[in-house]
């Protein structure tokens, strides 16, 4: 699930997404995938421009995920971050 301007950013509140098991195993990695699906946006999903809930609680880039985890990623601003420069 993705909260405030990342819902606007990213042209969706939710996906349900089945991620390779051998390449996702913690919130970090999470994140880096996500980035790499959302290509120019990728930058909006940084470790250090948002935080990450799973199954609703605050979690660490080191927390493992689960298979049927619930994500959430809640910007750290309530603005979002100027792309990166090229």
């Amino acid at each position: 699930m993705y909260f405030n301007y990342l819902v606007n950013k990213l042209g969706t509140q939710e996906e349900r997404i089945t991620l390779p098991a051998s390449r996702v195993k913690t919130v970090q990695d999470l994140l880096k995938v996500l980035g790499m699906r959302k290509l120019e946006r990728g930058y909006l999903l940084a470790e250090d421009n948002v935080r990450v809930t799973v199954n609703r609680q605050f979690a660490e880039p080191f927390t493992r995920l689960e298979d049927g985890d619930e994500v959430g990623i809640v910007p750290n601003s309530p603005n979002p971050p100027p792309p990166p420069k090229p």
